[in-house]
C-alpha cells in the first residue's frame, strides 16, 4: 500500500476519534447541547472545547464549519506529534515510545519502563497507554513547543482509540511498499504533510471555486523534489562559500558548478551568512541547507583554523544561519520540528538537546 493510503487511513481514524470526543462533550455535528445539560464531570472539558471553537466561530460564523475546523486542528496536531516521534525513533534520538516489538511483550520499550515506575497502571485501560503518552509528550514539551501541555488543540482520544492509531502508524514501516526505512528520510514529514492534505487539495481543485485567502497555501503547495533542492542550495550557498574559499574540499562532496580558481568574494565568518526561504513550507530547503552549513563549519574548523566546537555547530546554525517564513502555519510547524530533529541528529549527544527557537 502506498504511503498516501496509510496517511489517509490514519487521518480518518484520528478524525473519527475526535469527532467522537466532541460528540461526547455535547458538541454534536448538527447542534451543541448547552454545557449545563451535560454530566458535571464533563463540563470542564467541554468548556475547553468551547474555547477552541470560539476563534473558528468568529472567523466562519457557522457552528458546523467551526466544529469541523476545530476537529481538523486536533487531528493534525496529534498526527504530527506521533509522526515526529516515529522519525526521532528511527534516528535513535531516544528509546522507542511508539514502536512496539514482540520482545517488549507487544509494547514499546519506553512503555515497559514507564510501567515499571507506574505498576498501578497495568490494570488501567490499555495498560495506562493514554497516561503514558501524555507523560512522554510532557517530557518532549520541555524542548519542542508542539508537545507542551498548553499547546492549542493538544487533545487526546481514548486509550482504545490511541492504541488503534499507533498500530496504524507502526504498520507503515511493516509495509514492503513503504520500506523499513521510511521514517529515516529528512523529508518524510514534508511528504506526510502533502499526503495529509491530498483530500482538501483535490476537493478544492474539483470545486472550481475562487481561492480565498485561507486556501492560498493549500492550492499553491508544491513539494520540491530533492534533486532540485540540492541543485539550488549547492549552487547558491555552496557557490558563495567556494567564492570565498576556492581551495575548499567541499567541492568534492557537493555538486557546485563553475567553481572559481581564485578568491572572488571577501571571506566572512560563517555566522554572518544568512539563508532565507521566503516560502519555506515544510522546510525541505532549510533541512538540506542545515546539513551543508554543518559541513561548512566543519571545513572551517579542520582547514581554516576556526575555533568552533562540533557540539555547538547545530546551535550556531539555528541562531545565525537559517530563516524561513510561510503563510501556512501548519507547514511552518513541520519545518520547525524537522529542523529540530536535524539539529538533534547532528548534535550527536543524547544528553545535549539543542535549543528550540
Amino acid at each position: 500500500m502506498k504511503l498516501i493510503n496509510h496517511v489517509l487511513d490514519i487521518r480518518r481514524l484520528i478524525q473519527q476519534a475526535f469527532d467522537n470526543r466532541f460528540s461526547r462533550m455535547g458538541l454534536r455535528k448538527e447542534a451543541a447541547t448547552p454545557v449545563e445539560q451535560i454530566p458535571a464531570e464533563h463540563q470542564e472539558k467541554r468548556r475547553k472545547l468551547d474555547e477552541l471553537m470560539s476563534s473558528h466561530l468568529s472567523e466562519l460564523g457557522d457552528y458546523e464549519e467551526a466544529r469541523q475546523a476545530a476537529i481538523n486542528e486536533c487531528v493534525f496536531t496529534l498526527f504530527n506529534r506521533i509522526a515526529a516521534i516515529k522519525v526521532m525513533e528511527s534516528k535513535e534520538l531516544f528509546p522507542e515510545i511508539i514502536t512496539r516489538r514482540k520482545e517488549n511483550a507487544g509494547r514499546s520499550f519506553e512503555h515497559n519502563v514507564w510501567l515499571e515506575n507506574h505498576p498501578e497502571e497495568r490494570s488501567a485501560e490499555r495498560e495506562g497507554l493514554k497516561h503514558f503518552l501524555s507523560d512522554q509528550f510532557e517530557s518532549l514539551g520541555e524542548h519542542i513547543p508542539l508537545y507542551r501541555k498548553d499547546y492549542p488543540y493538544a487533545l487526546m482520544p481514548t486509550a482504545d482509540e490511541l492504541h488503534e492509531i499507533i498500530e496504524k502508524f507502526n504498520a507503515v514501516e511493516a509495509d514492503a511498499d513503504c520500506g523499513a526505512d521510511v521514517w529515516k528520510g529528512d523529508d518524510i514529514l514534508g511528504w506526510l504533510y502533502e499526503n495529509f492534505n491530498a483530500v482538501e487539495k483535490e476537493a478544492l481543485k474539483q470545486s472550481g471555486e475562487k481561492t480565498e485567502y485561507n486556501k492560498v497555501s493549500l492550492q499553491s503547495q508544491v513539494y520540491t523534489p530533492q534533486w532540485v533542492v540540492k541543485f539550488l542550495v549547492d549552487n547558491t550557498l555552496g557557490k558563495a562559500y567556494m567564492e570565498m574559499f576556492p581551495d575548499s574540499h567541499i567541492k568534492d562532496k557537493y555538486q557546485i558548478a563553475n567553481i572559481p580558481d581564485h578568491q572572488v568574494r571577501h571571506p566572512k565568518d560563517l555566522r554572518q551568512m544568512r539563508l532565507l526561504d521566503p516560502a519555506c513550507g515544510s522546510g525541505n530547503f532549510l533541512i538540506y541547507a542545515f546539513s551543508l552549513f554543518y559541513d561548512l563549519y566543519v571545513d572551517q574548523m579542520e582547514n581554516y583554523e576556526r575555533d568552533y566546537s562540533r557540539r555547538d555547530i547545530p546551535k550556531m546554525i539555528v541562531e545565525n544561519n537559517l530563516f524561513g517564513i510561510d503563510l501556512d502555519e501548519r507547514a511552518a510547524q513541520i519545518s520547525q520540528i524537522a529542523l529540530f530533529i536535524k539539529a538533534r541528529e547532528l548534535g550527536g549527544h543524547r544528553s545535549h538537546w539543542p535549543p528550540m527557537w
